[in-house]
């Protein structure tokens, strides 16, 4: 990892609670591993997305702990759409995306991104409803912990194959 990048990393990981440092720090050095770089976001809580210029698009997003949400928990959003399982956790983050909407955003939303078919996430209520979710933004893992990271490797380690298929 560059120096730079290192560098934000560390700061990042001196303001999330400690039992998270190792979990964040192992899945930043994933991403590095895969070519994204890390970029701080302008916003007011401490954000890092992990770009890859290659094909222009973020795998990951991590930030700070919101003061807000009792949990204490490192934010972490990814994309992994290109995946066709996940477990329990990754499900509930889509559903709460869409339900925290309340169905509005759901469906392509026609920005060209995808050439064949629309990309995204597609999830199956238990009365046979199927809701087509856009691939094109980042889906938050609601209380995700140390047993999800070898999961959210692989997921990431098929998306960003995925897109590299695509160039």
């Amino acid at each position: 990892m560059k120096e730079k990048c290192r560098l934000l990393i560390d700061d990042f990981l001196a303001v999330i609670p400690a039992e998270y440092r190792e979990m964040v720090n192992d899945l930043a050095e994933f991403a590095d591993r895969l070519g994204y770089t890390p970029r701080r976001n302008k916003v007011s809580l401490f954000s890092i997305d992990f770009y890859k210029s290659k094909i222009k698009r973020t795998i990951m997003k991590l930030e700070e702990c919101n003061p807000k949400i009792p949990s204490g928990i490192p934010q972490l959003r990814l994309k992994f759409y290109a995946n066709a399982n996940y477990s329990d956790p990754f499900k509930a983050g889509i559903k709460s995306v869409i339900e925290s909407f309340d169905g509005k955003y759901t469906g392509c939303y026609g920005c060209g991104r995808c050439k064949d078919k629309p990309e995204g996430y597609v999830y199956l209520y238990p009365d046979g409803r199927k809701i087509f979710r856009c691939g094109g933004e980042l889906i938050p893992i609601p209380n995700w912990y140390e047993g999800h990271i070898k999961e959210i490797k692989q997921l990431m380690k098929t998306q960003n194959d995925f897109w590299l298929s695509k160039i």
